[in-house]
C-alpha cells in the first residue's frame, strides 16, 4: 500500500534548507529512463511528447544498449536504486557528477548493490561492478553521459524553463516567509515541523541540522524521491505541480496579440537563462531574426543581455517576467 515520506525539520534545518533552481542532469537522467518505460497514459501530456520523440531516436541500437544497462540498475518499478548514480555533485553539472560516478569507491559499490539485490535479482554483470571493477563502472558513467546527451540534451532548454518557472512562483511565495513556501510546495504537506508526501511506503527523514536539498524535476511525474542512505546529505526530487507542467503559457495568445506571435514565443523562451542560439534552435526560427526579436525586447526594458566568455546571455528583467506571468 502506498505510504507517507514524512521529512522532520529541526530549527539547525532551516538554516540549511536549500532549493535547487536548476534541474540536476543525473536525476533526470535517471527519471528521464522510467518515463520511457511508463505507460504514456499515466504520463502528463509534455512528458508524452517528449516520450514520443524519445523513442523514434532509440532506433539506434547503441542507444537501446545504453537504456537495456541502465534499467538493469535503476528500473523504473524499482522501490530502491543506488545512490551513487545520482552524486550530490551533480548539482555543479554532468560532467562534474560524472567524474564522481567514475571515483565511486569499491566500498560503496558493493553495499549499494547488495541493498539493491534484497528487492530484485540484478544481472550476473553487476558483481563484476560490486567488485569494484573501473571499466565496468566508468562505462555505467558513459551511459548516463550517453542518455543525456542524446535524450535529454535535445530538449534541456523546455526542460530548463519549466523548472525556472516553477522557481520564479516559490520565489514570490517565499514573501510569506519560509512557511509560505513549504505550504505552496505541492505534493508536499507542510505542518510546522514535518513536510510529509505521498510515497510508496512509510519513511521518516532526519536531517538532524544537515538541511535538506529540495530539487523540482521534468521528468519525476508521481511521487518524490529521496537518496536511501541515511549518511549521505539529504536530497529530495519531487514532481512539478501541474500549475508548472502547462505546455503553452496560458496568456500566449494575449502576449502574440501584443507583441507579434514570435516575439511572444521568443520572450517565452527566455523564462529559463538562454543564448540567442538556445532560443532559435528551440523555436525553429533563424538565429538572425531572433536577435532582432530580442533587440527590440531589450529596448522596451523586457529582457537584458550580457556577455560571458563567447556567449551573450539573455534574462528577462522583472518587468519582462511580469508581463510572461500575466
Amino acid at each position: 500500500m502506498p505510504g507517507t515520506l514524512r521529512i522532520h525539520l529541526s530549527d539547525a534545518d532551516f538554516r540549511h534548507l536549500r532549493f535547487a533552481r536548476s534541474p540536476d542532469p543525473m536525476w533526470e537522467a535517471i527519471l528521464g529512463l522510467h518515463v520511457l518505460t511508463t505507460p504514456p497514459h499515466r504520463l502528463p501530456a509534455r512528458l508524452r511528447l517528449w516520450r514520443r520523440g524519445a523513442r523514434r531516436r532509440l532506433q539506434d541500437e547503441d542507444l537501446r544498449g545504453t537504456c537495456r544497462l541502465l534499467t538493469d540498475l535503476a528500473p523504473a518499478d524499482a522501490s530502491y536504486w543506488p545512490d551513487f548514480l545520482t552524486p550530490v555533485e551533480s548539482e555543479e553539472g554532468m560532467k562534474a557528477g560524472l567524474r564522481v560516478l567514475r571515483e565511486t569507491p569499491r566500498a560503496r559499490l558493493a553495499r549499494e548493490l547488495r541493498e539493491a539485490s534484497r528487492h530484485r535479482p540484478l544481472p550476473t554483470w553487476t558483481r563484476r561492478l560490486a567488485d569494484g571493477d573501473r571499466a565496468l563502472l566508468d562505462g555505467v558513467a558513459h551511459a548516463l553521459g550517453q542518455f543525456h546527451d542524446r535524450l535529454l540534451v535535445p530538449d534541456w532548454s523546455e526542460v530548463e524553463a519549466t523548472v525556472a518557472g516553477h522557481h520564479a512562483r516559490r520565489t514570490e511565495a517565499l514573501e510569506g516567509g519560509i512557511g509560505a513556501l513549504l505550504a505552496s510546495l505541492a505534493p508536499f504537506v507542510w505542518q510546522d515541523p514535518v513536510l510529509s508526501a505521498p510515497y510508496p511506503m512509510d519513511r521518516s527523514i532526519h536531517p538532524k541540522g544537515r538541511g535538506l536539498r529540495l530539487i523540482p524535476s521534468f521528468f519525476c511525474h508521481t511521487t518524490p524521491v529521496a537518496i536511501a542512505d541515511p549518511e549521505l546529505p539529504p536530497v529530495v526530487v519531487y514532481p512539478l505541480h501541474p500549475h508548472d507542467q502547462d505546455h503553452r503559457p496560458p496568456q500566449e495568445a494575449a502576449l502574440a496579440a501584443l507583441l507579434g506571435a514570435n516575439r511572444a514565443r521568443v520572450l517565452s523562451a527566455l523564462a529559463a537563462t538562454r543564448t540567442t542560439g538556445d532560443v532559435a534552435a528551440r523555436l525553429a526560427l533563424p538565429p538572425s531574426s531572433v536577435s532582432g526579436h530580442l533587440t527590440v525586447l531589450r529596448n522596451a526594458g523586457l529582457v537584458t543581455s550580457e556577455r560571458s566568455g563567447l556567449q551573450v546571455i539573455h534574462r528577462l528583467t522583472p518587468r519582462g517576467r511580469l508581463l510572461l506571468d500575466g
